[in-house]
């Protein structure tokens, strides 16, 4: 009993320590710190929200860029329920593209850097997606793999860590993504046919990619490396 009580203890103190350089980005109060669309989240018990409408498309950034991090956070998903993680965002989706639209590729996170993707996998309507739309994937990009989420209602956890031009992605402790896109072209030639001018953005914004339903979000900090 003595060495198991040690060895959780020392568990628990790894636990601590490992999280102990991560700083926390979101308050669970209000959206200080926090720009873009934000007339499309809310704050609910400690839990950033976004605004559930058919036309409710909108972006939430962190005000200050980042170049190589970690970020841990927590989230639920509705059943088919699709949001994104912006990474590199450049400074065109804070300043123009609070709302998807306009010029896309300079507007759209996806694009103009990267999007990790946060979707239902197992939803009905999400069948018929491409492999690099599924969760975790580089939207249009990279594709991630699947069967690491948690049943729709239950909280998931995740980390990407992004270094250079390596970009991991592990959910809920199983590295779905680890991939390099150094050598990838940004000409429109990549899965999705589109132009990425973003790809290889040195730095830029994180944040959250709403998509019409209500994804939750929690415990979101980011250690910068």
């Amino acid at each position: 009993m003595k060495k198991l009580l040690v060895a959780c203890i020392a568990t628990l103190s790894l636990a601590a320590s490992a999280e102990s350089d991560f700083t926390p980005i979101f308050n669970g109060r209000d959206l200080d710190g926090w720009i873009g669309a934000k007339h499309l989240f809310y704050v609910e018990n400690g839990e950033l929200v976004f605004k559930e409408g058919p036309k409710n498309f909108g972006n939430l950034f962190y005000h200050k860029p980042f170049a190589n991090f970690t970020a841990r956070f927590s989230f639920k998903l509705v059943p088919n329920g699709n949001n994104g993680f912006a990474v590199r965002a450049g400074k065109e989706c804070v300043e123009g593209g609070a709302l998807i639209g306009g010029n896309q590729v300079m507007t759209d996170a996806a694009y103009n850097g990267m999007e990790i993707q946060v979707l239902d996998d197992t939803g009905d309507k999400k069948q018929h997606l491409r492999a690099w739309q599924y969760h975790g994937s580089i939207y249009g990009v990279v594709a991630a793999q699947k069967g690491a989420l948690r049943p729709v209602g239950e909280w998931n956890d995740e980390e990407v860590t992004v270094s250079g031009e390596n970009v991991t992605v592990i959910l809920n402790g199983r590295t779905i993504l680890a991939t390099s896109v150094k050598d990838l072209p940004t000409d429109g030639t990549t899965p999705d046919g589109k132009p990425h001018p973003g790809l290889h953005n040195p730095s830029g914004y994180i944040g959250f990619l709403g998509h019409t339903m209500p994804v939750r979000f929690r415990n979101i900090r980011v250690k910068e490396l």
